[in-house]
Formats: C-alpha cells, structure tokens, sequence
C-alpha cells in the first residue's frame, strides 16, 4: 500500500466517480482503475460498490477511508513540520470546528487570496472528541456546552436546526412543526461509535419524544440519502441546509422551538502558540466575521 494509492482510493471514495476523480489526479481512467484495481487485491477485499460510473463505499472501503485520511493528514503535518524547520515558516493553519457555514468558506476563501501560501487544515469532528484540545488548533469553532466550558470564546452565530422530510411525507407541506408533531415520527440521527451523537437526538431525549423508530447514520450523505428515500424525518442545521436542498426530493421544515438552535462560539489558540501567519488569519478572521464588534 503506498501513498499514490491511497490518495487515488481517497479521491475516487469522495467523489465516487472514477472520470472525475482521474481529472482531479491528471491521471487516465484506466490508470486510476489499475491502481484502485491493485489495491484491493493487495488487501483482499472489494472497497466499493459498483453501480454503473458510481462507486460506493462498501464496510472496507469506509474502515481504509478513516485510515487513509489519517494517514494523508499525518504526512502533511509532518511535510509542514519539515518546511518549517528548513525555512523557519510556518504556512499551515489548522481548524477545528463543529460550524461550517457559507461566512468560514468565504473567510478562508479571501486569506487565501491576499496569501496564497497559506495552507488551511480543516477538521470536521470534533464533537465526537471527548475533550478537543485547542492546543491541536489555531481557530476553534464549536457549540456552547458542558464540554467546552474551559474555553473563552466570542459568540459567533445562533445555529438553528430544521426539519427534513421527503416530499412525500405528510409534514412537507407544513410552514413549521413543534415539538408536539414530532412525536411518533421515524428520524435518523448522526451518530459515530457509541460515545457521540448529534445534538437534536440528545434534545428530543431531554424532552422526552417517543419516535416510530430511531435510526443512525455515520455522515451527512447517509443521513440525507435516509431522509430522500422517505425511511426517516432528520434535523439539518442551517450551515449545511444547502446540501439538503440540492435534493429536490427534499423539503425543510422550521422547528417552532428556540431549544432546537445552539449558539456557536469562536476561540483561538494562545498568542505564542500562533505562527505570524495564524496570528494574520486570527486578526482577519476577527474583522471579516464580525467578533471584534461582537466583543465589545
């Protein structure tokens, strides 16, 4: 198993098309099946499903996906950590956050452009950490809450969550639903392991809704997939609404409840922990996102 290879499995499992992939990697067709090919006869398992030009993770494939990412995301820290020791700058900045709103895109979008060499490391899961560390990154964006009681942080957003059904489903055609509607309702919630889930089924827990049924999905593709096939209602924060949206099976419904939104939070990692560039990123994040003004 070499590096070529698990950047070609990482690519195709994303994008789950192998012609996109080859011109995302500049590599032929045929050449990327050979190595995805070669790859699993290496490990002895199938990694996808195949269905036409779509190829879908299968149980391997998403273990050695969790790998793989690891992996990759490892080299380029210690690549980073190479680079600095030979040129005494630090280009990469890492970010950890529970919140991935259209403003952080469009914040990092614009660093980037006034500094190219920047290089921004984004981490999707820490709320399925037990205690994340800020020590681990320069920007940490997350939910106020019990865990993250030790971190002083500057309010950023309230987040609100709505309502996915299929357009099926005899809610899609209301103007909002309350707590009260959601009783007897099959949802799917976002779950990893045994030791995290999504904060609307801790709510729905709390105010003590019974459901039809209570499934689980491990990423935001299932979960969507679940809601489209008409299996299940789920909750959708307004951050990702949009991808939602993108299935026209799909129909969002406003919870009547101020319970079902969460304030999010920004904080960053200590002055002298942060290379020039963070410290440039930290002052024009402030500016663009508006915590300077929040902070007064």
């Amino acid at each position: 198993m070499t590096i070529p290879q698990l950047r070609c499995f990482t690519t195709v499992a994303r994008l789950e098309n192998v012609s996109q992939s080859a011109e995302l990697l500049h590599l032929s067709q045929s050449s990327l099946s050979k190595s995805i090919a070669k790859l699993e006869e290496e490990l002895g398992t199938p990694l996808f499903e195949r269905r036409g030009k779509k190829l879908t993770l299968n149980a391997a494939g998403q273990r050695l996906l969790e790998y793989s990412t690891r992996t990759l995301r490892e080299l380029e820290r210690t690549k980073d950590d190479l680079r600095l020791i030979a040129t005494g700058t630090e280009t990469r900045i890492r970010i950890g956050t529970a919140w991935s709103g259209p403003p952080l895109m469009e914040c990092i979008a614009a660093f980037h452009r006034l500094h190219p060499e920047a290089a921004f490391d984004l981490d999707s899961g820490i709320e399925r950490c037990d205690r994340p560390d800020i020590n681990d990154y320069d920007m940490l964006i997350y939910p106020a809450g019990q865990k993250y009681q030790k971190y002083k942080g500057t309010s950023l957003c309230e987040e609100s969550y709505s309502l996915a059904v299929c357009k099926a489903h005899p809610l899609a055609e209301a103007g909002s639903v309350g707590p009260e509607e959601l009783n007897g309702l099959s949802l799917v919630f976002l779950r990893s392991g045994s030791a995290w889930v999504e904060f609307p089924c801790q709510l729905c827990n709390a105010l003590e809704l019974r459901f039809a049924s209570c499934c689980y999905a491990d990423s935001r593709l299932l979960h969507r997939q679940m809601i489209v096939s008409g299996l299940s209602a789920g909750f959708v924060p307004d951050s990702v609404s949009d991808f939602y949206r993108d299935a026209p099976e799909v129909r969002l419904i406003p919870v009547r409840d101020r319970r079902f939104s969460r304030n999010i939070l920004v904080c960053f990692r200590r002055e002298k922990h942060l290379s020039p560039l963070a410290r440039a990123f930290r002052d024009f994040a402030a500016g663009r996102l508006g915590l300077e003004q929040k902070q007064e």
